[in-house]
C-alpha cells in the first residue's frame, strides 16, 4: 500500500519542483502579458502623436512661409546684392563692377579675433589688436557701450568691423 503524503507537500511540488521549471512556467504568461501591454501602449502612443501632428499641419500649414515672408520683408530694404548665402569673410565693396573687384588686392584674413569692447577699454584693445593684424586676422570689435566713434583715431580702426551692442554686458 502507498503511504499517504500530506496535502501540503503535494501542492508544494505541483507549483516548484526543485528549480527545474516551478516559476518559469508562471512567469512565462505573466511576461507575455506585460509584452501586449507595452505594445499596445507603444502603439496608441505614436497613434495619437501623428494624429497631433495632423492637427497642427491642418491649423497652421504655412508657419514656416510666414516666417520667411516676415524676415524678407524686414530685410526688404537692404541694398539688392548685400544679402549672400555664404561668405568667404573678406571685406569686399558691396557695390563695385566685377572689372574693379578683379583689380581689387585680395587679402586671405583665415582668422578671426572678435572682442566685446568698451571705450575705457581702448589701450588695451589697441595693444592686442596691434599683435594680431600682422598676424593676418580679421578684427570684429563688439562696442558694448555704444561708442563706436572714440575709436576712429587708432590707424587700424578703418580695416577693423564695429557692432555696436547697445546695452550689453561684456559676458
Amino acid at each position: 500500500m502507498t503511504s499517504l503524503r500530506p496535502w501540503k507537500s503535494l501542492k508544494r511540488k505541483a507549483f516548484f519542483d526543485g528549480g527545474k521549471c516551478g516559476l518559469k512556467t508562471k512567469q512565462l504568461p505573466f511576461m507575455a502579458v506585460l509584452f501586449i501591454a507595452m505594445l499596445i501602449i507603444v502603439y496608441k502612443m505614436t497613434i495619437q502623436q501623428y494624429q497631433h501632428t495632423q492637427m497642427e499641419e491642418k491649423l497652421d500649414p504655412f508657419e514656416t512661409s510666414k516666417k520667411s515672408d516676415l524676415v524678407s520683408g524686414l530685410l526688404g530694404s537692404l541694398p539688392r546684392g548685400i544679402i549672400r548665402a555664404s561668405s568667404d569673410l573678406e571685406m569686399k565693396p558691396l557695390w563695385s563692377s566685377s572689372s574693379l573687384r578683379s583689380k581689387v588686392v585680395s587679402y586671405s584674413h583665415r582668422n578671426l579675433l572678435a572682442i566685446p569692447v568698451g571705450i575705457q577699454q581702448k589701450h588695451n584693445v589697441d595693444a592686442i589688436v596691434q599683435k594680431f593684424l600682422p598676424e593676418n586676422f580679421t578684427v570684429i570689435l563688439f562696442h558694448y557701450d555704444g561708442n563706436v566713434d572714440g575709436w576712429w583715431d587708432l590707424e587700424w580702426s578703418n580695416q577693423a568691423i564695429h557692432i555696436v551692442a547697445q546695452n550689453q554686458t561684456k559676458w
